[in-house]
Protein backbone atom coordinates (compact mmCIF):
# COMPACT_ATOMS: atom_id res chain seq x y z
CA UNK A 1 0.00 0.00 0.00
CA UNK A 2 1.09 3.55 -0.67
CA UNK A 3 0.52 6.20 1.95
CA UNK A 4 0.74 9.96 1.84
CA UNK A 5 3.48 11.79 3.64
CA UNK A 6 5.12 15.21 3.49
CA UNK A 7 7.59 17.45 5.23
CA UNK A 8 5.37 19.70 7.36
CA UNK A 9 6.39 23.35 7.32
CA UNK A 10 3.94 25.66 9.15
CA UNK A 11 5.27 28.68 7.23
CA UNK A 12 4.22 27.04 3.94
CA UNK A 13 0.79 25.94 5.16
CA UNK A 14 -2.33 27.49 3.64
CA UNK A 15 -5.75 27.33 5.24
CA UNK A 16 -8.96 27.27 3.19
CA UNK A 17 -12.62 27.18 4.08
CA UNK A 18 -14.05 23.80 3.11
CA UNK A 19 -16.99 25.26 1.15
CA UNK A 20 -14.78 27.53 -0.96
CA UNK A 21 -12.38 24.63 -1.59
CA UNK A 22 -15.18 22.30 -2.70
CA UNK A 23 -16.59 25.01 -4.97
CA UNK A 24 -13.26 25.83 -6.63
CA UNK A 25 -11.59 22.43 -6.92
CA UNK A 26 -11.45 20.42 -10.12
CA UNK A 27 -13.62 17.37 -10.70
CA UNK A 28 -12.70 14.21 -8.87
CA UNK A 29 -10.61 11.75 -10.80
CA UNK A 30 -12.10 8.45 -11.90
CA UNK A 31 -10.94 5.29 -10.15
CA UNK A 32 -8.89 4.14 -13.16
CA UNK A 33 -7.06 7.48 -13.15
CA UNK A 34 -5.76 6.84 -9.64
CA UNK A 35 -4.21 3.44 -10.35
CA UNK A 36 -0.42 3.42 -10.04
CA UNK A 37 1.49 0.92 -12.19
CA UNK A 38 3.19 -1.73 -10.01
CA UNK A 39 6.64 -0.88 -11.41
CA UNK A 40 6.31 2.76 -10.37
CA UNK A 41 4.97 1.80 -6.93
CA UNK A 42 7.90 -0.61 -6.43
CA UNK A 43 10.41 2.06 -7.53
CA UNK A 44 8.93 4.68 -5.18
CA UNK A 45 8.90 2.29 -2.25
CA UNK A 46 12.43 0.94 -2.75
CA UNK A 47 14.33 4.00 -4.00
CA UNK A 48 12.46 6.97 -2.55
CA UNK A 49 11.07 5.50 0.69
CA UNK A 50 13.91 3.04 1.34
CA UNK A 51 11.85 -0.13 1.87
CA UNK A 52 13.39 -3.52 1.06
CA UNK A 53 11.70 -5.97 -1.31
CA UNK A 54 11.15 -8.26 1.67
CA UNK A 55 9.34 -5.48 3.57
CA UNK A 56 7.18 -4.83 0.51
CA UNK A 57 6.34 -8.55 0.19
CA UNK A 58 5.41 -8.63 3.89
CA UNK A 59 3.14 -5.61 3.50
CA UNK A 60 1.50 -7.17 0.42
CA UNK A 61 0.88 -10.40 2.33
CA UNK A 62 -0.66 -8.46 5.23
CA UNK A 63 -2.84 -6.42 2.83
CA UNK A 64 -4.16 -9.65 1.24
CA UNK A 65 -4.88 -11.11 4.70
CA UNK A 66 -6.82 -8.00 5.74
CA UNK A 67 -8.75 -7.95 2.44
CA UNK A 68 -9.80 -11.59 2.94
CA UNK A 69 -10.83 -10.80 6.50
CA UNK A 70 -12.93 -7.88 5.23
CA UNK A 71 -14.61 -10.10 2.62
CA UNK A 72 -15.42 -12.66 5.30
CA UNK A 73 -16.90 -9.98 7.56
CA UNK A 74 -19.07 -8.69 4.72
CA UNK A 75 -20.41 -12.20 4.07
CA UNK A 76 -21.08 -12.78 7.78
CA UNK A 77 -23.01 -9.51 8.06
CA UNK A 78 -24.82 -10.00 4.74
CA UNK A 79 -26.14 -13.44 5.66
CA UNK A 80 -26.76 -12.65 9.35
CA UNK A 81 -24.21 -15.17 10.60
CA UNK A 82 -22.80 -13.06 13.45
CA UNK A 83 -24.02 -15.36 16.26
CA UNK A 84 -22.56 -18.39 14.48
CA UNK A 85 -19.27 -16.58 13.83
CA UNK A 86 -19.05 -15.49 17.48
CA UNK A 87 -19.71 -19.04 18.70
CA UNK A 88 -17.04 -20.37 16.35
CA UNK A 89 -14.49 -17.82 17.60
CA UNK A 90 -15.33 -18.64 21.23
CA UNK A 91 -14.86 -22.36 20.53
CA UNK A 92 -11.50 -21.69 18.85
CA UNK A 93 -10.31 -19.71 21.88
CA UNK A 94 -11.40 -22.47 24.29
CA UNK A 95 -9.65 -25.15 22.21
CA UNK A 96 -6.49 -23.06 22.09
CA UNK A 97 -6.56 -22.59 25.87
CA UNK A 98 -7.16 -26.31 26.39
CA UNK A 99 -4.18 -27.20 24.18
CA UNK A 100 -1.93 -24.76 26.02
CA UNK A 101 -2.96 -26.03 29.46
CA UNK A 102 -2.49 -29.69 28.41
CA UNK A 103 1.11 -28.92 27.38
CA UNK A 104 1.94 -27.64 30.87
Amino acid sequence: PVSLDWEYDPAMTEEHEINSYEFSRDFRREKHEMVMPPELRQHLLTHDAGFSREQIRGAMKEARRVAKQRERTIKVVKYGLQPLEEALEKTKRKLSLARRSSRL
